[in-house]
């Protein structure tokens, strides 16, 4: 049965799933949330449940394996709703969008939310770092190893997300992982995979991030090799 839960700007047209705890994974800074919400889908086999729509996305399909499907999906398996955007969400959405999942939520009974983000360092210590949305659940992942922020900003949906959930009580994470840069990082996302493997009670296998980082590295530095660095010129 596909239900609607419908703001100004976009829909939500979904079967009911009850009782899960949530994931939002959307692109950002290293892609970290798309990546992992992929390798969610892959290694939990889950299964499409629905998607969101919105006039004020952008106009594009998806091809998964030759078959188009839409550009924010959503997924459920093994008590975890996954809701997985294959594009950065236009800020002008975010407001009514992050509306419409805690709306789903509520409905739904869903018992926690987490979502994903990055930190822009200039070398990697190889930690991940986390934020909640409340005192409880900040001890929690400072128990289970994590590094805690404790000042700054969650741009994005991930912060309006946590502080949405907050005014419903429901518990809320944002997961950090470390990034040089605005390109792909699966490597840096399958630092992450430990942490939630923890949270989730899970074992996904990090692996397959780690083996396509390595395939990323070795096409970079082929490429470096390859450039031709001019000579400097010379002033007299």
């Amino acid at each position: 049965m596909k239900v609607e839960t419908e703001t100004e700007c976009c829909t939500i047209i979904s079967e009911d799933i009850k009782d899960a705890i949530v994931i939002e994974a959307s692109p950002g800074m290293g892609l970290i949330g798309n990546i992992l919400g992929w390798l969610m889908v892959e290694e939990l086999n889950m299964r499409e449940i629905g998607y969101i729509e919105s006039k004020y996305f952008p106009p594009l399909a998806v091809l998964y394996k030759g078959v188009a499907i839409h550009p924010f999906r959503i997924y459920e398996g093994d008590g975890i709703v996954l809701f997985l955007s294959d594009f950065i969400v236009p800020p002008a959405v975010v407001y009514d969008m992050t509306k419409a999942i805690v709306d789903w939520m509520i409905k739904n009974n869903s018992t926690e939310l987490i979502t994903f983000n990055s930190l822009i360092v200039k070398e990697k210590q190889h930690l991940v770092a986390a934020a909640g949305n409340n005192r409880e659940i900040v001890k929690k992942l400072d128990e289970m190893g994590l590094t805690i922020v404790p000042f700054g900003n969650i741009n994005g949906i991930s912060g309006t997300l946590l502080t949405r959930c907050a005014t419903q009580e429901i518990p809320a994470s944002c997961l950090f992982a470390e990034v040089l840069n605005h390109y792909p990082d699966p490597r840096a996302a399958a630092e992450i995979i430990e942490k939630i493997n923890k949270i989730l009670d899970k074992e996904i296998d990090p692996e397959p991030l780690l083996k396509e980082a390595q395939e990323i590295e070795s096409r970079l530095k082929k490429l470096a090799e390859n450039v031709q660095v001019p000579e400097s010129p010379i002033y007299r």
